[in-house]
């Protein structure tokens, strides 16, 4: 699988497009549910789900060819994020206020292992 720059925070591969998240919020609901606002996105999530290493770096897959890397998380999330099940994402434009789509996500938990 060849790797390929696009651009410095887009990264190609033959399945799939990731890019960095360069503006996202996180926080926790009062009824402890994981949050992630994210500017909207092109298309249309299928299948999303939200890959978690354990860490501080979140992926999210809106579908099997968008990836969205949400990286240095929140400390004060991580503890909640780490025990949960499932996270909503909301995408929202931040400066109008306005809400363009919202959804849940299962969290697969994956640690990432140093070699």
């Amino acid at each position: 699988m060849t790797k390929k720059v696009i651009h410095s925070k887009i990264w190609e591969t033959r399945e799939k497009i990731m890019r960095h998240a360069e503006d996202y919020r996180i926080f926790v609901s009062e009824d402890k549910q994981v949050v992630f606002f994210i500017k909207p996105q092109n298309g249309e999530p299928e299948n999303p789900y939200l890959l978690y290493d354990d860490n501080d770096h979140a992926y999210l897959y809106r579908n099997r060819r968008d990836v969205l890397l949400l990286d240095y998380l929140n400390p004060n999330a991580i503890e909640f994020l780490k025990n949960a099940d499932e996270a909503l994402i909301i995408e929202a434009d931040f400066e109008t206020n306005i809400t363009h789509q919202d959804y849940k996500v299962k969290i697969k938990h994956q640690k990432y292992v140093e070699e």
